[in-house]
């Protein structure tokens, strides 16, 4: 389990290596495309990936389609994606890709 400092939310590479952040931003993005555009899915993908850490965006890449069906549509979240507030990884995965997807609307097939 990471050490999450306290104040604004730490970007993944803060706490986690470039290998470990491209492996699951790899993986994220090929589990997107199943369901969605390419474009859709690197706009997510560049979001999920710098705000969640490695462990979570695998999580959120072998769950994505309970969240994100074939019209993009993902529960709705604030305009953040500051995640400090939330304790389960659940949680902060529906928070983020919830914020993304709103955000990345335009590129949805």
């Amino acid at each position: 389990t990471a050490i999450v400092p306290i104040g604004p939310t730490p970007d993944a590479r803060q706490l986690a290596s470039d290998q470990e952040v491209g492996e699951a931003r790899r993986a994220y993005r090929a589990a997107c495309e199943q369901h969605q555009s390419p474009g859709y899915c690197e706009c997510v993908t560049a979001g999920v990936a710098q705000a969640l850490m490695p462990a979570e965006v695998r999580i959120a890449a072998r769950t994505i389609s309970e969240r994100i069906n074939a019209e993009g549509d993902a529960a709705y979240a604030p305009n953040t994606d500051n995640t400090r507030h939330l304790e389960s990884s659940a949680a902060r995965i529906e928070h983020v890709e919830g914020h993304y997807a709103e955000a990345c609307a335009q590129f949805r097939r």
